[in-house]
């Protein structure tokens, strides 16, 4: 039958498993601290109240739910109700947390947030499921155009914590110092390895922490998944002579301007790594403030990001598919060759976790 049509031979290309990293690193789930967070704040803050958006377990919720069942309230999968709802619960003097996938409250409820915004009360959204990772469930749920609908705003800060300590931190800011509206963009698989932050680490609005040192190039990210990515590139630069420094940028829109001269110094090459499109992230602010800046240099802020849509698979296959693995990263940021290490350089792979 093949024949009669005119059919080629199906070909089936060679898939080369990525090798899994050494068992035993330290894994952990953002999402549950700010679940722990919320009920901590919860207790002393009677005016708090949850909303869901029929993402209870995922959203790490359920402890909430089960404390203070009058003040969880169960929306269904209906995003635009949910978040007109919480309008009126903040105009009444509440304060609504609204939970839901970054890529269905962004995109859904993207009018209400704005009409609510516009009341000057104060919400904090959730959006849980942010970023590439986890890629398995495909594009409906990688939401990489959130920060983009939500950095017009002005009166809303965006916030993604790079790891459990700096989640509740960001918790805290958003739930007990914030005046104005907030987003916590967090990722809800385990993260890659647990990132470290240095032990006086503390949250300061629009500032972040470098991770390591080096004069030779400055990476700029944040969240979990893409930290581990920038601090394996570190970590193979390093051992080629090269000084890459990571910096943890947690404040996706409010960049202290004194402060990000401060850390990226006299290096000359600059990258933004974004769990994002290429567009309207962090890189774009960041390139807004040094061009504003009197102290600036005229120095080009390179901007690392998924190109097009986002490929769907296992974590390390698809951060590889849009070069924004460790390995892919050292080589963007040098113009060196590093693939022997994608083959057999396992301990190097820390973005590999389970689904």
């Amino acid at each position: 039958m093949a024949g009669d049509l005119d059919l080629a031979p199906i070909g089936l290309p060679e898939i080369v498993v990525p090798a899994a990293p050494p068992a035993g690193l330290p894994k952990e789930y953002v999402a549950d601290a700010f679940g722990e967070a919320l009920c901590e704040i919860g207790r002393r803050n009677e005016r708090l109240v949850v909303l869901d958006a029929d993402l209870a377990a995922d959203c790490r919720l359920r402890a909430f739910e089960r404390e203070f069942p009058d003040r969880f309230i169960e929306n269904g999968i209906a995003e635009q109700d949910m978040v007109s709802t919480a309008g009126g619960l903040a105009r009444l003097g509440l304060l609504p947390v609204v939970n839901s996938f970054a890529a269905f409250l962004a995109s859904r409820a993207n009018e209400q947030i704005y009409n609510n915004a516009t009341e000057g009360t104060k919400i904090v959204y959730v959006f849980h499921y942010a970023g590439l990772i986890p890629a398995g469930p495909g594009k409906s749920h990688q939401s990489l155009r959130d920060i983009s609908l939500l950095r017009a705003l002005p009166n809303v800060v965006v916030i993604q914590p790079g790891n459990a300590r700096e989640t509740k931190m960001a918790a805290g800011y958003a739930l007990e110092q914030a005046e104005e509206s907030c987003v916590l963009r967090l990722a809800i698989g385990p993260s890659p390895a647990a990132v470290a932050l240095p032990p006086d680490y503390t949250l300061r609005p629009g500032r972040g922490v470098a991770l390591t040192e080096g004069a030779d190039a400055v990476l700029i990210a944040y969240g979990p998944v893409m930290l581990n990515e920038a601090l394996t590139a570190a970590r193979i630069l390093k051992r080629d002579g090269f000084g890459l420094k990571v910096v943890n940028m947690p404040w996706l829109n409010r960049i202290d301007a004194d402060w990000i001269q401060d850390v990226i110094g006299s290096a000359e090459r600059i990258y933004v790594l974004e769990d994002h499109s290429g567009i309207g992230g962090l890189g774009d602010g960041l390139r807004e403030v040094l061009s504003a800046s009197p102290k600036s240099r005229r120095r080009d802020c390179g901007i690392i990001a998924p190109v097009g849509y986002p490929e769907c698979g296992r974590p390390l296959e698809v951060l590889r598919w849009h070069g924004l693995d460790g390995v892919s990263l050292a080589e963007i940021v040098t113009g060196r060759d590093f693939r022997s290490l994608r083959t057999n350089g396992a301990e190097l792979h820390s973005a590999e976790a389970p689904q």
